[in-house]
């Protein structure tokens, strides 16, 4: 075979060498791209699926709503006469917006009581006992709480607007804290809020729902849009998701921004405030020196906060 005949052979080969590759290349690419547009196009719902990642009926009802300011309620003696509460008790307001109770008598709580009964005892003792919603009892710091209303849905994890009722080490109710927020304003118009399931699809997009992950509670509410130190607070609302009955995850029903607070850091906090609140006031004072003594004591259990 002459060398000419060779060289078109070889020629030939590799062109037709080259053909099947890119044929080969089109075709990884063409079932690449379609694996990707089946991704792309198949809904949240299918996803989850997927990841075995199930959900509890979720609400049905479409929310219009907007960011809200409210100022911290200051309180008076007179309306703390007029709450009129059935179970005695030595009430002290501490720079006009803190209030320190203690239970003439210890209330003891039993580990089985249902929220409703525990709801019954909040509106004998708490003043403005309707304006609160049961949050859980923190058997860490054992401290039972509930978070504040607003516009018939809960503040979550704000600070000036919670009650804590502290128990000793019998499981009984000695003395609460309380703090109230005031009236509401509405910072732009009402719009609608995200669905729950784009909330949902929010942090599983956000690598925030393992498989195998189970959301137990979807329920709407507010949170701090951006925390001040001032009496004026920013609201935001907001889908409140419980995955494994475990953690609480906070979406911003009209920013997509996904929140978590760590409740444990939430207590102490609010251990150190009300101590601090109370060392001010507690000279020649037997009823806040025995609540002054009680949160020194939990102070030092949470030793140094860390910046």
């Amino acid at each position: 075979m002459q060398w000419g005949q060779i060289k078109t052979l070889l020629i030939i080969s590799f062109l037709v060498l080259d053909i099947y590759l890119f044929i080969q290349f089109l075709e990884k690419k063409e079932e690449s791209d379609i694996g990707i547009l089946e991704h792309q196009t198949s809904t949240i719902e299918e996803q989850l699926a997927d990841d075995n990642i199930t959900y509890e009926q979720l609400p049905e009802e479409e929310h219009e709503e907007t960011f809200i300011s409210v100022k911290q309620k200051q309180f008076s003696e007179e309306e703390l006469i007029g709450q009129n509460k059935q179970i005695e008790q030595d009430t002290t307001i501490i720079q006009k917006n803190f209030i320190v109770s203690k239970l003439d008598e210890p209330i003891p709580v039993s580990a089985t009581i249902s929220v409703e009964q525990l709801t019954n005892l909040f509106n004998n003792l708490v003043y403005f006992s309707e304006e609160y919603t049961f949050w859980n009892w923190n058997k860490e710091e054992n401290i039972i709480v509930f978070f504040q209303n607003k516009l018939d849905r809960p503040v979550y994890y704000n600070q000036k607007g919670l009650v804590l009722l502290f128990l000793n080490e019998e499981n009984e109710i000695v003395f609460y804290t309380q703090t109230m927020l005031g009236d509401t304003e509405s910072l732009a118009e009402k719009r609608k809020l995200m669905r729950p399931m784009e909330a949902i699809e929010t942090l599983y997009i956000a690598n925030e729902l393992p498989q195998d992950s189970h959301i137990d509670n979807v329920n709407i509410g507010f949170y701090t849009r951006v925390p001040f130190e001032t009496e004026v607070q920013v609201f935001a609302p907001i889908w409140r998701i419980n995955v494994n009955g475990e953690r609480d995850y906070f979406v911003n029903a009209i920013e997509g921004f996904i929140f978590s607070t760590d409740e444990e850091e939430f207590l102490e906090q609010a251990i150190i405030d009300a101590h601090e609140k109370v060392r001010m006031q507690h000279s020649n004072n037997d009823v806040l020196e025995d609540v002054y003594l009680e949160l020194e004591k939990r102070v030092e259990d949470i030793g140094p906060i860390e910046d």
